[in-house]
């Protein structure tokens, strides 16, 4: 049986009874697009359970189509121009500042997207990361000078306060970086009120008007801030390693970007990398909080003397990326996007008509018992006998199509772990309430995640939790370890 990770109005009605019927190979649910925006996960579990990998859900002329698990992945990501990207829900008008701020590689498609990600890319080479981290290192010491044995953190806040920083200097300006920062809260703002402005669309008597015109407004103040920033970057005697002069310098060497797409692409992998790395990060630490054994190992492969980094992507060569790898696995901070068919295509037994809305799901696909057994538990070696396909693995995306910044974003990760864990023991409070659901595409914590923060020699111990983040990953295990107790509440 496979486990209802919530509990939503509404989700009951798509129950054994539910209304559906097969179109042209493809069962199709008359249910509520809502319920999913609403929570994605329950939605997807429970229909998938019903009905297999691959269903519509149709509300009135609206429907979007699912398509689960690595086969479909496959066919959705290895044909970018078939299955066309779609980040942002409101892009705005043709000449508003909305539609410029949307239009980086992520709303970006066939020959005009392989053209800018081949700009872009310069700002990812592998000597651009490597001098990233330097600013990572020296911000997460900040943040440590800090904190103090005995406080409670609460690590969502603090993950995110520490990545709104890095994101900030390293994509706007590794040489004054408060104006990056500040510049880096207004594009955090605007990515919320995207999120906002997109869920409130799916919502019948919403003020989605309003909140649209709100978006609209504050986007025209992020771009002119943006502009003032590329203007004083432009006159600067020498330019900074930041990736805005590096796309700067690739636009003036002729490569073909647009100053509108430089505007774009400069708020796209900002609002790609910030929260995205801010919950892995965050989502890791909790996990090796409840999990002792595998701390108490890293702390003894933090002990030794250092091997060279395997810089490649998903590497598996220490305990470290293997807990990095399982992390992002079982709490994806990306659980699901879409994509658009271009014309009519045969999935499977299904016809999927030109035009249609298909959805996929690295959260789902990282639970199924075919690929992963014990999906539901956090078991870092598990990476040393097996080697997922690039569309049965896939917390970046995958195809041509696969993030950029992925590689940044493990050396960022692979860069903070080490200082918090060797500074701090991090234990979970005792029966807090830690809940997480999907808001707009992320999985997301909707309560503080509370740590006490002890000395790094303290007896490691792990805790019960409530809310549901225990439905989502099986604890069990590893409190039994520790102190024969595995009670949760519901």
């Amino acid at each position: 049986m496979i486990p209802r990770p919530y509990n939503i109005v509404g989700l009951e009605s798509v129950g054994m009874d539910a209304n559906f019927t097969v179109v042209d190979g493809l069962p199709v649910v008359s249910g509520s697009v809502r319920d999913f925006a609403a929570d994605p996960i329950a939605y997807m579990t429970r229909l998938q359970s019903l009905h297999g990998d691959l269903f519509a859900v149709r509300e009135g002329d609206q429907q979007v189509i699912f398509a689960l698990g690595a086969q479909y992945n496959r066919e959705l990501l290895s044909q970018p121009n078939l299955f066309h990207s779609r980040f942002f829900a409101m892009r705005g008008s043709k000449n508003s500042a909305q539609r410029r701020m949307t239009s980086g590689l992520l709303s970006m498609n066939g020959q005009e997207h392989s053209q800018q990600r081949r700009v872009v890319k310069s700002a990812f080479g592998k000597q651009a990361v490597s001098a990233y981290r330097e600013v990572v290192t020296r911000l997460t010491d900040e943040m440590l000078s800090e904190w103090r044995v005995g406080q409670v953190r609460d690590l969502s806040a603090d993950m995110t306060h520490l990545m709104l920083r890095v994101v900030s200097s390293i994509l706007f300006g590794m040489t004054n970086q408060e104006s990056a920062f500040e510049l880096g809260k207004m594009v955090h703002r605007w990515v919320e009120l995207n999120h906002e402005t997109g869920a409130a669309a799916f919502a019948s008597g919403s003020d989605a008007f309003e909140r649209y015109q709100e978006l609209l407004s504050y986007s025209e103040e992020v771009e002119l801030r943006i502009k003032d920033m590329l203007a004083n970057r432009r006159a600067a005697a020498e330019r900074g390693g930041d990736m805005l002069s590096l796309l700067i310098q690739a636009q003036e060497a002729g490569d073909g970007m647009t100053e509108a797409q430089l505007i774009g692409q400069a708020a796209l992998l900002f609002a790609a990398g910030h929260m995205t790395t801010a919950h892995s990060l965050m989502w890791t630490l909790l996990l090796l909080a409840q999990h002792p054994e595998a701390m108490q190992r890293l702390d003894e492969e933090f002990a030794q003397p250092a091997a060279s980094e395997d810089p490649s992507l998903f590497s598996t060569a220490s305990l470290m990326d293997r807990v990095i790898c399982e992390s992002m696995r079982i709490l994806p901070a990306s659980a699901y996007s879409q994509r658009i068919a271009q014309e009519q295509v045969q999935m499977g037994a299904a016809t999927i008509p030109a035009g249609s809305i298909v959805i996929y799901s690295q959260f789902m696909t990282h639970r199924m018992e075919s690929l992963y057994s014990e999906p539901r538990r956090f078991l870092p070696d598990r990476w040393l006998s097996i080697k997922p396909s690039s569309y049965e693995y896939l917390p970046f995306g995958g195809g041509p199509r696969l993030c950029l910044g992925a590689p940044l974003a493990q050396s960022i990760i692979r860069a903070v772990l080490p200082r918090v864990l060797q500074s701090f023991n991090l234990a979970v409070v005792p029966n807090s309430e830690i809940s997480a659901r999907v808001i707009s595409t992320m999985l997301a914590p909707t309560t503080t995640v509370p740590a006490l923060l002890q000395h790094p020699r303290a007896q490691k111990t792990t805790a019960a939790l409530n809310g549901n983040l225990p439905m989502l990953v099986d604890f069990d295990a590893a409190i039994a370890k520790t102190s024969g107790v595995a009670k949760y509440a519901a």
